[in-house]
């Protein structure tokens, strides 16, 4: 490359540089301009200062539905862990179920139209199905895990050993909030 030739090449690239930092110097300016600038309040004797509190700019969740995001976002939902109860040939006598959170009712959705039962302290115990209602329905209602619900209460669609499971009918009732002490015995078991 010639001499002339270097020296336009340099000459574009200062150019360049030069336009650069102008933009970004401008960039600068008009940020700085648009930030309010705080003043030093003068330190006084020993009177108090008068200004207010400033209010939060971060807003914190104020119900459980809000720190979820929502029943379609759901996560993580709430299962029921399950310990199988055998006798002592291996055969299944019923499941042990234990409550690892909270379920949340975001209401009556399609797919999920049934009651909800609360104990005496308004926490779910138990959803009571209707005709419509489906396993993704209820999930999205009550933000927990249907097959953990499905497991615990022995319903689907194999009804021989090993599962024992019964298919559900409008009027069931799911146990939602089983008791650690009690087990949930199998279907046809007497």
């Amino acid at each position: 490359m010639n001499r002339a030739a270097k020296i336009a090449t340099w000459a574009v690239a200062g150019l360049v540089v030069a336009a650069l930092a102008v933009g970004a110097g401008t960039a600068v300016a008009a940020i700085t301009a648009a930030v309010p600038h705080a003043t030093t309040p003068p330190t006084s004797s020993s009177e108090p200062s008068a200004t207010p509190t400033p209010e939060p700019s971060a807003s914190f969740p104020t119900s459980e539905q809000e720190r979820v995001g929502g029943a379609e976002n759901c996560h993580p939902p709430a299962q029921i862990k399950t310990t199988d109860v055998v006798d002592a040939d291996g055969n299944l006598l019923g499941r042990r179920g234990e409550l690892l959170a909270e379920p949340i009712d975001f209401g009556p959705r399609e797919g999920a139209s049934g009651t909800v039962n609360l104990d005496g302290q308004g926490r779910i115990v138990s959803y009571t199905t209707v005709a419509g209602d489906n396993w993704d329905g209820i999930e999205t209602r009550l933000c927990m895990d249907y097959v953990s619900i499905a497991r615990y209460n022995f319903v689907g669609t194999h009804p021989a050993p090993p599962y024992y499971e019964r298919p559900w009918t409008p009027g069931d009732t799911l146990i939602l909030r089983p008791d650690p002490s009690v087990v949930m015995p199998r279907p046809g078991l007497h």
